[in-house]
């Protein structure tokens, strides 16, 4: 991708090199046309600072620096099209997922969504939004295993039986083609997923049996079908992330060639 000139704003803002940034792309409703440039108000720099003040709080160890919190918060402004007291619905949220992080299983869509919903009401907030991607992208083992578990456990419980994980593994196995019943298949995966992993042997996955397995074998964090971003697209994000925190003045409004330069929304 070529690199986009920006007209204004400080010197050091002067120019985003998005060279090997992959442009992130929708096929859905909002347009890069229809956000503010220069007209609207940037995201406030109170409202960033309660999503600081709140992270601050928490007990588990935040991964993004205070640049960075201000980035996301930045993107998340965008995203909503509108001011600080917007949040990010669910079927918007899973445009997010499918175009910025590649996933596309409806089922893990939605129990990300539920992860990053902490309060329940059916949205993503700024501050939800901004813990939610500290495990997501940059979380550590224990994090995303636990992450990962409760996007799998469709219940919200702590355990997984066996109809979950027949559902699961149903809606993110390609079908073989030819293959005249592909439940039966299906249904032998989860007994061999259950061999392998039910470590108290009680027929059922808990959350001690899952994370006992991922740390043998790390590639079982996916073993339900893909609750993170693939590594490509969490690179891209990375990528702009970093030239958002590092080139872009706080409370400056984007042009349209700089947010063109990182999101084709």
């Amino acid at each position: 991708m070529s690199s986009a000139k920006v007209k204004g704003g400080r010197s050091s803002a002067q120019n985003v090199d998005s060279s090997g940034i992959r442009k992130i792309h929708s096929r859905h409703t909002w347009k890069l046309e229809s956000i503010s440039h220069g007209k609207g108000q940037p995201v406030s720099r109170k409202a960033v600072q309660h999503v600081i003040d709140e992270v601050g709080k928490r007990k588990e160890k935040f991964h993004f620096s205070k640049q960075e919190i201000e980035s996301l918060c930045t993107i998340f402004r965008h995203l909503t099209k509108s001011g600080d007291k917007e949040k990010i619905d669910r079927n918007r949220f899973r445009d997010i997922l499918h175009n910025t992080f590649d996933m596309t299983d409806d089922i893990l869509m939605d129990r990300v969504f539920k992860a990053f919903d902490r309060d329940n009401d059916g949205q993503v907030s700024m501050l939800e939004w901004v813990v939610g991607l500290n495990t997501y992208l940059r979380g550590t083992l224990d994090e995303k295993i636990a992450f990962a578990f409760t996007c799998y456990s469709l219940k919200g419980e702590k355990h997984i039986t066996r109809e979950e994980i027949f559902q699961l593994l149903k809606s993110s196995v390609l079908k073989q083609a030819g293959d005249e019943d592909p439940d039966e298949s299906i249904k032998e995966l989860v007994e061999i997923t259950l061999k392998k992993m039910d470590k108290d042997h009680d027929n059922r996955l808990g959350d001690n049996d899952f994370s006992q397995s991922v740390r043998e074998d790390p590639l079982l964090l996916s073993c339900f079908g893909q609750v993170f971003a693939n590594a490509r697209r969490k690179a891209d994000f990375e990528r702009i992330l970093e030239h958002m925190s590092e080139q872009v003045v706080f409370g400056q409004t984007f042009t349209q060639q700089q947010l063109a330069a990182m999101f084709d929304y």
